[in-house]
């Protein structure tokens, strides 16, 4: 879902950071009036940058990915939840390419402003109901609905020549599908998580950086199976069937998740690991800093 630069115009484009700008501001000035410690912000942000790095083929031609917001807004709520993806979304622009610079007003825009917002209004919605209907849909319905956005931003950008319906109806339909797994998975990580929190912060702690170093341990085999079924995100293959261009110059310190002349297996690995060390290194300086 992630937004190459060459799909939008400056138009588009400029509207876009904007709107991001003026919400992750206000989501950062929420965050700071808060006493407590925000160190669970780089624990999460670990968890799903190394969640997104899993690609699994779904039959049709296309692959899914984890995007994660509707569990980083349930989890930490919606300001600290756009916070954590905002964080996601700017080092894997800035260090893997993932996504242009250009365009990263509007990847935060759908994936950390309306996946996360839309995910955890959903949620607050069906809870009273049951805990694991709410977080099934607010997977499911923040991803689709985030989805949407792209193709209404394509659609409307002079870069691209088809309407606003093709472009959407394409992108809602494939992550619609894509996103009854985006929904299980978080139903199945809110359920677990919330009937873990009477241990101690320590043992969660503990139990999270595994999972997390289990998910970068594995990310070459799905990288490697992925490329080899030939499998490409909808975007991508909605790029290819209307004549998207791709103008993206900047590649990132390691683009693609590899390291340059490195085994592509070991270079996965390794260029995750350190996407996942930024992530936790800034969890724990909020930690010990607030225990200060």
């Amino acid at each position: 879902m992630h937004i190459p630069d060459g799909y939008l115009d400056l138009r588009i484009a400029l509207l876009m950071w904007a709107l991001s700008i003026s919400v992750v501001g206000f989501s950062l000035k929420k965050v700071s009036e808060k006493k407590e410690s925000n160190a669970m912000i780089g624990v999460i942000s670990a968890a799903i940058f190394a969640s997104q790095m899993l690609n699994w083929p779904i039959p049709g031609g296309t692959s899914a990915h984890f995007v994660g917001g509707a569990l980083a807004g349930i989890l930490l709520g919606p300001y600290a939840g756009c916070i954590a993806m905002t964080s996601v979304l700017a080092v894997q622009a800035l260090i893997y390419g993932d996504g242009g610079i250009f365009s990263l007003g509007a990847n935060i825009w759908n994936m950390a402003v309306v996946s996360v917002f839309v995910g955890w209004y959903i949620y607050k919605a069906l809870e009273r109901f049951s805990k694991n209907l709410g977080s099934f849909f607010a997977g499911w319905l923040s991803i689709t609905l985030s989805a949407s956005f792209v193709g209404i931003e394509i659609g409307l950008s002079t870069a691209f020549k088809y309407s606003v319906f093709v472009a959407t109806s394409v992108m809602a339909f494939w992550h619609g599908l894509l996103g009854i797994i985006e929904g299980i998975i978080t139903a199945g990580v809110v359920g677990y998580v919330f009937s873990h929190r009477a241990e101690s912060e320590e043992k969660l702690s503990k139990k999270a950086v595994t999972l997390i170093a289990l998910l970068i341990f594995l990310s070459p085999l799905f990288a490697y199976l992925a490329e080899i079924v030939g499998y490409a995100e909808p975007l991508e293959n909605l790029a290819v069937h209307l004549n998207l261009k791709d103008t993206q110059t900047y590649n990132g310190l390691f683009p693609g998740y590899t390291i340059p002349g490195m085994n592509s297996y070991l270079g996965t690995f390794l260029s995750g690991a350190v996407g996942v060390v930024i992530f936790l290194s800034l969890a724990y300086m909020r930690k010990y800093a607030s225990a200060d």
